[in-house]
């Protein structure tokens, strides 16, 4: 990763105009920045870069503290944005956006009296955003508003985390045991018992709140590692119907047909296959354990048993070339899955990639083409992070009225999120979000369940 000489003197807003930077990669890793911010009847900041001065202006922003420092950071991140932009040449896809999802801002705008069909005119206006992406956004409103319709009111999101997998990929930041490793059986095991443990307080403490579920996740680390046994016991133990429950099964080699019957009975409608790449080469360097042909094989069992399919893909993998990520794209699409997730490699903190070039020289034209072969799917979830190749997104797509709400919810922070499991976080939802996280140490969270689940519950009641 580069490092940036940057100077100024709103220090609270370093990290936010740092991240404006990275967001040119490596194109001012040798030159020297400052950012001065002056309030003086008027919000004034000066950027000088690359010799060159520029000034912008605006009215000094009214509200509370919070407020005003939003406003503030944003205006000084934008005026940074334009100055970089302008010394470069390079005006990148959403403009001077960064750490906020832009649907965010769309949802925010329309609460202030905007029109859904003025949200890419905002975007544009307001951040830079290219039109192609803001017109994304506007669509995307457009089908969670459709999506959602009925109320809200009392419903929660049920998220049960299952952190084992057969091997780690170089780009995963989740916390996860390898189940190929010496008594992780044993552990697994010991796991499963406490897991189902909290599951039933959990839905025990939905049930005397009069609260429902809205939708139930299953996820990891990948679930469909566990035995046949534990899976049985796991699912009667949520024993959820007549919502959205979704199961992923992220890796072919895991996922069996006694695994998927046993899915299917307990009430499983919804299953995420995750390749993220079709190319056996690809799939070896990043460290997955299995074939393409194995996925098109577990594609095919989850297909015959009548579950939706939501699936990803990832561009920018490691070696991979435009023509590697087309035919990725392209076999994807000949499958016909319900939903299709089109991720953007992100250099995360914890993954193994963390400390290594986040440029993709194909990377803009790898997206463009997933646009262009999902272009009969509804986008209708999208969400950016820190140190993703190209400044792009992460977008989700399906075929019309087969959205994910589970997707929708948790990005969109609609409704709470009950989670159970180590490594798992629940979170209150309202005009402050708060969030509870459970030990992500496995052992620990074992030892310390009766306990740790009494502060949760308390948590999630607002006590």
């Amino acid at each position: 990763m580069y490092g940036y000489d940057l100077t100024t003197n709103a220090e609270y807003m370093r990290p936010d105009l740092l991240d404006e930077v990275r967001q040119f990669g490596g194109e001012f890793a040798t030159d020297k920045i400052s950012v001065t911010v002056t309030r003086e009847g008027k919000l004034q900041a000066d950027i000088c870069v690359r010799g060159s001065l520029f000034c912008r202006t605006a009215p000094l922003p009214v509200g509370d503290a919070l407020t005003v420092k939003r406003l503030e950071k944003r205006f000084v991140k934008h005026s940074l944005y334009l100055a970089l932009s302008e010394v470069s040449g390079i005006k990148l896809p959403w403009g001077s956006l960064t750490g906020i999802r832009p649907t965010k801002l769309a949802y925010a705008y329309l609460r202030d009296g905007g029109s859904e069909e003025k949200i890419a005119d905002y975007l544009i206006n307001t951040f830079e955003v290219r039109r192609d992406r803001a017109e994304i956004v506007r669509r995307i409103i457009a089908a969670q508003r459709s999506a959602l319709g009925s109320s809200l009111n009392g419903a929660v999101d049920l998220y049960v985390h299952v952190p084992f997998c057969n091997g780690r990929c170089n780009y995963c930041s989740f916390p996860s045991a390898d189940i190929s490793r010496k008594g992780a059986d044993k552990l697994l095991s010991k796991y499963t018992d406490a897991l189902i443990r909290e599951i039933r307080r959990m839905t025990e403490f939905i049930s005397s709140r009069g609260e429902r579920i809205l939708s139930v996740y299953v996820g990891g680390g990948t679930p469909s590692v566990l035995g046949e046994d534990e899976l049985a016991r796991l699912l009667d133990a949520i024993n959820v119907g007549g919502v959205e429950f979704t199961f992923e099964a992220g890796r072919a080699d895991s996922f069996t047909k006694s695994k998927a019957e046993i899915m299917k009975s307990s009430g499983v409608t919804r299953i995420c296959m995750n390749p993220q790449t079709l190319n056996n080469g690809t799939l070896s360097r990043i460290g997955r354990r299995h074939t393409a042909e194995q996925f098109y094989e577990a594609y095919s069992l989850a297909r015959s048993l009548g579950f939706t399919i939501n699936t990803d893909i990832i561009a920018g993998l490691e070696g991979e070339t435009l023509s590697d990520f087309e035919r990725t794209a392209d076999g994807i699409r000949q499958l016909s899955p319900e939903n299709v997730t089109v991720h953007t490699l992100s250099r995360k903190r914890a993954s193994l990639l963390a400390d290594t070039d986040p440029n993709c020289p194909d990377i803009e034209r790898m997206i463009d083409h997933a646009l262009m072969r999902f272009a009969d799917y509804e986008p209708y979830y999208l969400y950016r992070q820190k140190n993703m190749a190209g400044n792009l997104e992460n977008i989700g797509f399906c075929k019309k009225g087969s959205e994910c709400i589970n997707n929708i919810t948790v990005m969109e922070e609609l409704v709470p999120v009950y989670a159970c499991g180590a490594g798992s976080i629940s979170k209150r939802v309202g005009k402050v979000i708060a969030r509870f996280a459970s030990p992500k140490d496995v052992g620990m969270y074992i030892n310390e369940l009766d306990e740790r689940t009494d502060k949760k519950l308390a948590f999630l009641a607002g006590e």
